[in-house]
């Protein structure tokens, strides 16, 4: 058994253990690739400057991405129930229909922000041609902002359609056809059947976006690159900018790499707890 284990071990090591361990220690180092040939021990330093530098920039990206989080997740998750709906009924079409919703979902991010870069384009842009405007999306402009949560949400949106049409059609039945037995009306079938027993698989589907939301960087990058102190300056992007363009600290961008990983690991673990009570709860 060791021998058929010991390779992917082996490459697990290489590939994963090994550089989380060299990231956490330059974490505790000054570190510019650039200028610097040896890594200055800092000790925490990195760590509190996250919290106590001059400008808060790295409170104001935690806030930024929270706002994306809260606006992109609610919308996909409205829009995508509502199309799970749609989409529960039988018509001529609806696997043709189903492919085409499900596009942008599959196609690399990187791409969607180069499309919507395009639509969003101040001098040529789909958008500005549709509605006969002169906006600009991008730099500190606040509609750079609304430009990463449409290109999110038109992403995504088919991820959440596919959770909640797999959690309607997991209800049994027999509970709506008991229901208009009694004579219930739709909303009370909806609200009473419907929600309760989708809920559950439509959290988690929040929870997998929540996460992926919250590491959201190819779609603001295409769209309007890494600089700081921008409407599109989110925690991944803040920390790419630090570490490639600027100041070139390896060892501040480390410590902010893990301070995204504790509230990762946070945020899964409080959602971890949180299904776990509903489930007692139900019980």
């Amino acid at each position: 058994m060791g021998l058929f284990l010991g390779p992917a071990l082996l490459l697990l090591l290489l590939m994963d253990i090994l550089p989380l361990l060299c990231s956490l220690a330059l974490s505790f180092t000054h570190f510019n690739p650039i200028i610097d040939t040896d890594a200055a021990f800092a000790g925490l330093k990195n760590y509190s400057g996250l919290f106590t530098g001059e400008r808060h920039e790295v409170w104001r990206s935690f806030l930024r991405t929270g706002a994306l989080i809260v606006a992109a997740v609610g919308l996909e998750t409205v829009l995508g129930f509502t199309l799970a709906l749609l989409m529960r009924r039988r018509f001529r079409g609806q696997g043709w229909l189903t492919t085409a919703l499900l596009i942008p979902m599959m196609l690399s991010p990187a791409i969607m922000g180069s499309f919507w870069r395009y639509v969003f384009n101040t001098d040529y842009g789909l958008w500005n041609w549709i509605f006969n405007v002169r906006w600009s999306w991008d730099g500190a402009q606040p509609r750079a902002f609304l430009a990463v949560l449409l290109a999110e949400v038109w992403m995504w949106t088919p991820f959440m359609m596919l959770i909640s049409l797999a959690a309607l059609n997991g209800i049994p039945k027999v509970l709506y056809e008991s229901a208009r037995v009694d004579r219930a009306g739709r909303w009370f079938r909806f609200r009473h059947i419907t929600l309760p027993l989708a809920a559950p698989l439509v959290a988690l589907g929040m929870v997998f976006r929540t996460v992926d939301t919250f590491k959201v960087f190819d779609t603001a990058m295409v769209l309007n690159g890494n600089f700081e102190e921008q409407p599109t300056t989110f925690v991944s992007v803040l920390l790419h900018a630090k570490a490639f363009a600027g100041s070139h600290s390896l060892g501040e961008s480390s410590a902010l790499a893990y301070l995204m990983l504790a509230v990762s690991v946070g945020m899964a673990a409080a959602t971890a707890y949180a299904l776990k009570a509903v489930r007692e709860k139900r019980a």
